[in-house]
């Protein structure tokens, strides 16, 4: 066995091997020491090897002595965030850990030692991952974009599993269940659908254009069909995006369509625009948390907690607006 094929194994295996796998395919002792004097492999920590760079967030976890947990172990699944910026290490160990390695600014979390048997050798299974980034999350739009990613992606599955995943940290983190939805398939639409919502506007996802193939993104108190634009996707579609507008004029909604700016950077006068185009159509007016009444009432901060929810009340699904 030569040095190639020990980083072949490690970089197959997703980067990060035990020394008892490499053996079991013939590794030696001189191998591996051989291997890591090359640097084709390092070893973060007694026993494992890997193909990582020393600053990749899973190299730092196995070199603390636990798995990548919360946001930072979302964040290389690919979840929605409006950051750019990689977020802070966390890492989970076992309550029982010990002999870990310290890193400057690494947090080290501390869960039951059932976590173990869940995810992979770096990272906590991803629906504990999520439990806990939505309760760590700086506000409450940021824990909902989370939950619509996860529903998007199959993380979580129907409202009563994503209930349950929801609430392994924090009892009141279910109710982001109502407040989510389903439906949302990108941080604009999540967004989008929670910032409506909380200004008392009513939001169905995924409605049909009658007569066609065509889904609108959202629509809101019935009367807007709310298109949201991601640049990526959607400038290579300028002429389909035209016709569907039309689609959904002739389908007796008002079309209105948002760039991925107009929702990050110039959310008011996008609402607004919203509101007079709702008022124009004889729509009602928006009242905060009229309309919404049975969504869980959105608190504010206590303790380590950015948001936190009250308990829902008893009505079932948004109700719509009047006056």
């Amino acid at each position: 066995m030569d040095m190639t094929t020990i980083t072949e194994l490690v970089s197959s295996a997703g980067g990060l091997l035990h020394k008892r796998d490499l053996v079991a395919h013939g590794a030696t002792d001189r191998h591996l020491t051989a291997a890591v004097r090359s640097r084709t492999v390092s070893r973060p920590r007694r026993g494992w090897y890997s193909a990582w760079s020393s600053h990749d967030p899973r190299y730092v976890a196995v070199a603390v002595g636990g798995r990548l947990t919360g946001a930072s172990a979302l964040h290389l699944l690919g979840a929605w965030s409006w950051s750019s910026r990689r977020p802070p290490v966390t890492v989970s160990v076992p309550e029982t850990a010990s002999r870990l390695r310290r890193r400057r600014g690494v947090r080290v979390v501390w869960d039951p030692v059932e976590l173990s048997g869940r995810g992979s050798t770096w990272a906590v299974d991803p629906r504990d991952a999520l439990a806990r980034a939505v309760v760590e999350a700086r506000t409450f739009e940021d824990a909902v974009i989370l939950v619509d990613w996860a529903r998007d992606a199959g993380i979580v599955h129907d409202d009563d599993d994503a209930a349950e995943v929801l609430s392994r940290k924090r009892a009141d983190a279910a109710g982001l269940v109502a407040w989510s939805e389903g439906g949302a398939e990108s941080i604009l639409e999540s967004a989008a659908g929670t910032r409506l919502r909380r200004a008392g506007r009513h939001v169905v996802r995924q409605v049909p254009i009658e007569g066609t193939s065509k889904i609108i993104d959202m629509v809101v108190d019935g009367i807007i069909g709310f298109e949201t634009d991601g640049r990526a996707h959607h400038e290579r579609r300028f002429d389909e995006d035209r016709v569907k507008d039309a689609d959904i004029a002739r389908d007796g909604r008002v079309p209105f369509r948002a760039s991925a700016k107009m929702v990050r950077d110039r959310w008011r006068s996008t609402a607004e625009a919203i509101d007079a185009l709702v008022h124009t159509a004889g729509g009602p007016r928006p009242v905060e948390d009229v309309g919404n009444s049975s969504l869980p009432r959105v608190l504010g901060p206590r303790g380590r907690r950015l948001w936190r929810l009250a308990a829902p009340r008893r009505l079932t699904g948004q109700e719509m607006p009047t006056g």
